[in-house]
């Protein structure tokens, strides 16, 4: 998320999904350099590999069409905040009222990412952290801010029993709580709770 353009009575945000963009790209260029290579080489083509390379570069075309951009207006001269969700094809554009916001809220939980080593045999998994800032309205209705990302957020001690996430002041953080400023509504950041971690094989933090 980034600040674009910001006045006494106008704030403009922006939020891109680049790493969508980017893992698209990457599939896609496996799927034809992988469908390329099979049709092309000595051996008959395989249609295993054909079908394999066929999905790659459809889940690569999938991430970068489907992969969204976040472009938020709000204008305390007529009291609305304009959003807008753009696609490489296509966008939505939805109007609310500036004073119906009740708080801004920067959330931190927990994503597990699994790990593989192909030499030994064996996958394993951890947990971290990642955040999302949202506008949250007095009916319940939220709008997100920006884009679920890893975290900057840092621990206290060494990760023993009793650890705790330490309240980031990461851009993320930084950047809500200034729109929260500007609007003139509260802001909260929001941790995971009961941070831990279990010893022997398998370990790893729990919430």
């Amino acid at each position: 998320m980034k600040i674009i353009n910001q006045t006494e009575s106008d704030l403009s945000i922006k939020d891109g999904s680049v790493s969508g963009v980017i893992m698209g790209v990457v599939f896609f260029l496996i799927g034809i350099g992988v469908g390329y290579s099979s049709l092309h080489s000595s051996v008959s083509s395989n249609y295993a590999t054909l079908i394999f390379a066929a999905i790659f570069s459809i889940a690569g075309l999938a991430s970068i069409f489907l992969s969204t951009t976040i472009c938020i207006d709000f204008s305390k001269t007529n009291g609305q905040i304009t959003y807008q969700k753009k696609r490489l094809i296509g966008s939505k554009t939805m109007n609310y009222n500036i004073t119906d916001i009740t708080r801004i809220e920067t959330r931190k939980e927990w994503r597990i990412e699994n790990n593989s080593s192909s030499s030994r045999g064996f996958s394993s998994s951890r947990q971290v952290p990642v955040s999302q800032s949202v506008i949250v309205f007095k009916d319940g209705t939220e709008l997100p801010l920006d884009h679920q990302r890893s975290s900057s957020s840092v621990f206290s001690g060494s990760l023993g029993a009793g650890s705790v996430l330490m309240s980031g002041t990461g851009t993320e953080v930084v950047l809500a709580n200034k729109v929260a400023t500007f609007l003139g509504v509260p802001f909260q950041e929001i941790a995971p709770q009961n941070v831990g971690i279990n010893s022997g094989i398998g370990g790893g933090i729990q919430l």
